[in-house]
């Protein structure tokens, strides 16, 4: 998913015994470095920001007013704000990043243990209060120690922080829980689901509950139904500081827990046909030469081969189930730019299916699924340079065909889409869920997805006949019906 400024971040405040919600704050455009309650109101300072990866130090600090729903921004640059406390009632003490790493003197890896802060008397809106870029409370502020007002340690580290985390939850019944990678149906009552904070659970549709919960290291990313049996991919993640190289492992779900089937030494992107085989895209990386891999359905590798240029944004395509194993290519092999949707024949063969886009149109951020052994549904967004801007749309191509059956233009990249019958499933990153008749492409429904009435966006769809179970960013797994015109 890739929509640049329009990421957001979460933050939601329960009642103590995390069994109410009492607000959802979904303002902060950059990660939330702290939080402080205001000793008496229903306020909340919200310190957020990071480094952008090159030289600056970016974020916003809010304050937020839970019963209210009154946001106000607070500062008139966006610093990077890494801790805040209430001094008292009215003034509230804030901790910043400098603005970049030249800021002051010293090396350049010295900026991210380097601190300014001051007293903020005004916390009035900046649209109120008139202090715009650059802040003239800001302008002067030299590098201080953090006790110095009034912070008895250094802002956390993101390690220490999570660790702190676990600590202060752990005796709670809190369950972390985020974005749902992957659903698949094991049976008519039975919902596997992935997520980053474990392999695989699994749910019943009957009664509403997790039966399975499998955890260990790294994370399930996808589940697939090939090798003769359902299989989950488990991504392990690179850890640079821990020396540890990134890596995929394939498990069989089975009876009594998860079958390693086997493991690769880096990460790869599974689809499958219809005769259970597995294509393994490799992504590449920095000093080696890229392989992908096809496995037979007895798991024996029967092709080793660079069938050209991955990355997420360009090359991301699954069409699983059909005669052959599909993915994207471009051209030349070694570009992101007039891609053709190829396939690997059941004699190993590799072979061009059709166009998907040509040199004037740069389609990324795909997403597809069959209709017929000859006809696909796809969800694109045409490449442009502004964050947020290129058209989306959603249309229905024939195999070989030079021009598509129908076309949607959509308000957001699609995150899903899924086929059954004669409609097709659809879910957008800003939230909108709906259904589309698959014959002419027109909306038979549409909504916004929420949850108990805060907002979410669906990542990943599975059908089963009439029933679409739903997974969400926020690590929800729903369930919904389609309802047929009698």
């Amino acid at each position: 998913m890739y929509e640049g400024h329009r990421i957001q971040h979460r933050l939601s405040l329960y009642d103590g015994a995390l069994e109410r919600r009492l607000g959802v704050f979904d303002g902060a455009r950059f990660p939330i470095n702290d939080v402080a309650l205001h000793p008496t109101r229903p306020l909340v300072a919200v310190g957020t920001g990071s480094y952008d990866g090159g030289h600056s130090f970016e974020g916003d600090l809010w304050l937020w007013s839970w019963e209210s729903g009154e946001v106000r921004r607070l500062l008139g640059e966006r610093r990077d704000v890494t801790a805040c406390r209430w001094v008292d009632e009215d003034r509230l003490a804030v901790l910043l990043h400098p603005r970049d790493e030249e800021e002051y003197p010293g090396k350049e890896d010295e900026a991210f243990e380097t601190h300014v802060g001051l007293v903020l008397d005004d916390l009035r809106d900046i649209h109120e209060s008139g202090f715009r870029d650059p802040d003239p409370r800001l302008g002067a502020l030299q590098p201080i120690e953090p006790a110095s007002l009034g912070f008895v340690a250094a802002p956390m580290h993101d390690r220490d922080r999570r660790r702190r985390f676990d600590e202060v939850l752990e005796a709670t019944p809190y369950e972390e829980r985020s974005r749902v990678w992957d659903l698949m149906w094991l049976s008519p009552e039975r919902l596997a689901a992935t997520h980053d904070q474990c392999h695989v659970e699994v749910w019943s549709t009957r009664t509403g509950e997790r039966t399975r919960h499998i955890r260990g290291e790294g994370h399930g990313v996808q589940l697939i139904e090939a090798l003769g049996s359902p299989l989950v991919h488990v991504l392990r993640r690179a850890d640079f500081l821990e020396g540890v190289e990134a890596g995929s492992t394939l498990f069989r779900i089975g009876p009594s827990g998860l079958e390693r089937v086997r493991t690769f030494d880096r990460p790869v992107v599974l689809s499958t046909d219809g005769a259970g085989r597995l294509l393994c895209r490799d992504p590449g990386g920095h000093g080696r030469e890229r392989a992908d891999v096809v496995l037979s359905a007895s798991n024996e590798e029967v092709l080793r081969a660079d069938l050209g240029r991955y990355d997420c944004f360009n090359h991301y395509v699954r069409l699983d189930g059909q005669e052959g194993l599909y993915f994207l290519r471009g051209t030349p092999a070694s570009s992101h730019q007039h891609k053709r949707l190829c396939r690997v024949t059941p004699s190993g063969a590799v072979e061009e299916v059709m166009e998907w886009d040509d040199r004037a149109t740069h389609l990324m951020v795909g997403t597809a699924c069959w209709l017929s052994a000859q006809s696909i549904v796809r969800a694109v967004k045409v490449y442009d340079p502004w964050p947020g801007a290129g058209s989306k749309l959603i249309e229905r191509r024939e195999l070989g065909s030079a021009s598509p059956t129908w076309t949607l233009p959509v308000d957001a990249p699609a995150t899903d889409l899924e086929a059954t019958r004669d409609v097709v499933v659809f879910a957008l990153m800003d939230g909108t869920i709906g259904i589309l008749d698959a014959e002419t492409g027109e909306p038979r429904w549409t909504d916004e997805l929420e949850v108990d009435g805060v907002p979410t966006f669906a990542t990943t769809l599975a059908v089963q006949d009439d029933t679409v179970a739903i997974g969400t960013a926020d690590g929800r797994v729903l369930l919904t019906r389609l309802e047929r015109d009698a």
